[in-house]
């Protein structure tokens, strides 16, 4: 069961691509993402603390100002779900169009949650970050993500974390 995250907590969020499908290797995609969860900041009181988008996976520490976390990530994962098929869709230049698009076509077609296709994982799992040691703990396992992978040697050269002093998103602090 998820649970509804409240306003006064942070949060530590994983939002996962269907059967973990690397769509998040073009900068076209990461691009994208930025852009809205940029408007969630701006929009939908999202506050984020920490993140990194990886090739199937998005971490987060993160809160919304007013309202409720899991809606404002449910909102943002059904936006971009449909806005990203879209783009995959029309990208000629995307060798892999076809089978991912099959793919979430077949996710979507098993999960009566959804019309016709699925990119992310259903539920967004929010894990209550109690105390500024486990704070900490999320922050750099968020940041360390890439480092883990092996994509980059240390956390600030990740273009697409808060790690990086010259991340494209701006985040609180």
């Amino acid at each position: 069961m998820q649970r509804n995250a409240s306003t006064d907590e942070l949060y530590f969020v994983t939002l996962t691509v269907v059967d973990w499908i690397d769509v998040f290797t073009r900068r076209y995609y990461n691009d994208f993402i930025i852009e809205n969860l940029a408007w969630c900041q701006q929009k939908a009181n999202l506050n984020i603390y920490a993140y990194v988008i990886m090739t199937n996976h998005i971490h987060m520490v993160a809160n919304v100002t007013d309202g409720s976390l899991g809606d404002v990530l449910g909102r943002f994962k059904s936006y971009t779900s449909k806005e990203l098929y879209k783009m995959i869709a029309n990208n000629t230049q995307e060798s892999r169009r076809d089978w991912m698009l099959k793919a979430f076509d077949r996710a979507g077609k098993f999960n009566p949650l959804n019309e016709k296709h699925q990119l992310w994982q259903n539920g967004n799992y929010p894990i209550v970050l109690y105390t500024p040691a486990v704070i900490e703990q999320k922050i750099d396992y968020t940041h360390e993500n890439p480092v883990r992978a092996g994509f980059v040697g240390s956390a600030h050269e990740y273009w697409y974390s808060s790690a990086n002093p010259e991340s494209p998103l701006k985040i609180i602090w």
